[in-house]
């Protein structure tokens, strides 16, 4: 299993501040220290001295103290206990003031933005015992119209649920919201929180278990090999955190196109620093030996691709001993499994993961020579090739539409057997689907069913 120590110190570099909605200064672009001295020029203070109700003289003078020099405010542990509790007294009470907002929650993230010796300390400042997370504020701001309070106030929450205890499904729930919504801006929004929390063991699992796997993989799908080479970064951190553990959720890693996505990213090789983490997240899950984790790199080419690089010495280019030890190590395990694998294998290691995507086995020239191989165990693959037409992705059930309809113009008696399987009537349901490809695969697939010379 890969070392998680060199690594978990690259967490700094994988949490970039992406360009979020433009203020007068671009606050994303900004240190926490700038970006908090701006936005206490911005507060209207004075309003709330007069109010005397949110604020006293006393606790804008510390505030004050604090601006000028926040070590020296946190050096004394009274005022950093008095600083910190003011600051979550300010976030509760003065919601309607985006700079007010935007302040606080900065502030906390350059208090938390300490030497690995303070932040347990520090992290402590933020709790009602010393354990338990003031995570009220943190939770009210996730859900702000104001795209830098989401961005700031959820990477401080995660921060803190790095040591201490808080709602911290209540912060996976949205950052799945988040990754999963077309609306722009979102993913740039939450990554940098995701990649924060990932740090945390115990926060893995309950993210994985709300299909968090096979969300990164998604929104790393969505940018592609050509997208923001940081995002991709801090997506493929991610991916290697999740397989770092014993339990890693194999089943997970398989049906989202896991493998196959991390595989691209060593063939596209956006970074060297994406190259390195998506090589050592592969061999994290090849230690349990799971055949179709095997399986699977064997048959996207992952073993082509390592070959290349040693031969290219591309592995010892970046003078990093662990990226040499990773890439050999990886390919050794590959090679030791090798075996060639058929079309119809192929075939059939997509079908089992349920990550059908199109190639030379979805054509017709395959299902030509191969749809008699389907009958074997009464036809156990030509069922699991029917359930996937209830797949959430839509390629998956487009590429699950075409193989029905060839198989059933290839297997003597196919439509019989297709129609006995319930096949006929789970692609009937498709033809009303509001994707207009699976409705056009649809149709083609029902017309193969239906017509006897296609």
């Amino acid at each position: 299993m890969a070392r998680f120590g060199s690594r978990y110190g690259e967490l700094d570099e994988a949490v970039g501040d992406p360009t979020l909605e433009q203020h007068v200064f671009d606050l994303a672009a900004l240190e926490k220290q700038e970006a908090s001295k701006h936005l206490f020029d911005q507060v209207g203070w004075d309003e709330y001295l007069r109010a005397g109700v949110f604020l006293s003289q006393s606790e804008f003078q510390l505030l004050e103290r604090a601006q000028d020099n926040i070590d020296f405010a946190m050096g004394n542990a009274t005022s950093a206990k008095a600083l910190a509790n003011l600051l979550m007294k300010l976030a509760d009470k003065c919601t309607a003031s985006i700079p007010a907002q935007q302040y606080v929650f900065t502030r906390v993230e350059e208090i938390l933005q300490c030497s690995e010796s303070e932040f347990s300390s520090r992290a402590a400042l933020f709790t009602v015992d010393g354990v338990n997370i003031q995570d009220g504020p943190f939770l009210r701001a996730l859900r702000s119209n104001d795209s830098y309070i989401q961005k700031s106030s959820s990477v401080g929450l995660a921060l803190l649920l790095t040591a201490c205890k808080g709602e911290v499904n209540s912060l996976i729930t949205w950052l799945c919201e988040m990754l999963s919504s077309d609306t722009q801006g979102a993913t740039d929004i939450s990554i940098p929180a995701l990649t924060v929390l990932m740090r945390k063991e115990s926060c893995r699992k309950p993210f994985a278990a709300k299909g968090g796997i096979g969300i990164v993989v998604n929104v790393m799908n969505r940018l592609g090999r050509n997208g923001n080479a940081q995002q991709l970064y801090d997506l493929t951190f991610c991916l290697w955190t999740l397989s770092l553990d014993d339990a890693a959720d194999i089943p997970a890693f398989l049906h989202s196109g896991a493998i196959g996505t991390l595989t691209e990213m060593v063939l596209a090789a956006p970074s060297r620093k994406v190259v390195r983490m998506a090589i050592a997240a592969l061999l994290n899950l090849t230690t349990g030996n799971d055949e179709g984790v095997l399986t699977e790199m064997l048959t996207g080419g992952l073993t082509k691709i390592l070959e290349n690089m040693i031969h290219a010495n591309a592995h010892k280019q970046a003078g990093d001993p662990e990226v040499e030890h990773d890439v050999r190590n990886l390919f050794e395990v590959l090679m030791r499994n090798y075996r060639d694998f058929s079309t119809y294998d192929r075939w059939v290691s997509e079908v089992k993961t349920g990550n059908l995507r199109w190639g030379i086995v979805h054509t017709e020239k395959f299902w030509r020579e191969n749809a008699k191989l389907l009958e074997g165990n009464d036809f156990e693959m030509l069922k699991v090739l029917i359930s996937l037409l209830v797949s959430d992705s839509p390629t998956v059930v487009a590429v699950a539409l075409y193989d029905l309809g060839e198989f059933t113009r290839f297997y003597p008696n196919g439509r019989g057997v297709v129609k006995s399987l319930g096949g006929k009537d789970s692609a009937m349901e498709l033809i009303g689907h509001s994707d207009k490809v699976i409705q056009r695969h649809a149709l083609q697939c029902i017309s193969k069913i239906m017509v006897t010379n296609w």
